[in-house]
């Protein structure tokens, strides 16, 4: 027997197989307004066009995907820091962060 949450989700899930493609943000922004619970689940298991952003440290730009997010932020991989920021999110620790400054040249 599934819980309330999981038989939300399954709702959720249902419609927005329903929904035309080309309007997914707009429709997972609506169901998220109206089950804020399901924020979470909701923004991992549907997926969405990738979007950019711009490092208002370095004015480059980069991808906003589930890898770089914590919570509504996005941290960027130039700076190192969260848009909009936010005190507590997850940082890279100084080895990985030495890769990603590496990464960050080559893929330049």
């Amino acid at each position: 027997m599934e819980s309330k949450s999981e038989e939300q989700l399954n709702a959720a899930l249902n419609i927005m197989r329903r929904m035309p493609p080309s309007e997914i943000e707009y429709n997972l922004s609506g169901l998220i307004n109206l089950v804020p619970e399901l924020t979470d689940n909701l923004l991992q298991t549907i997926d969405q066009p990738l979007q950019q952003a711009k490092d208002s440290s370095t004015g480059r730009s980069y991808l906003l995907c589930d890898y770089n997010r914590d919570g509504d932020s996005f941290r960027s991989p130039w700076s190192n820091k969260y848009d909009p920021p936010i005190e507590d999110g997850f940082k890279p620790s100084s080895q990985l962060r030495k890769l990603e400054e590496k990464c960050n040249v080559v893929f330049d």
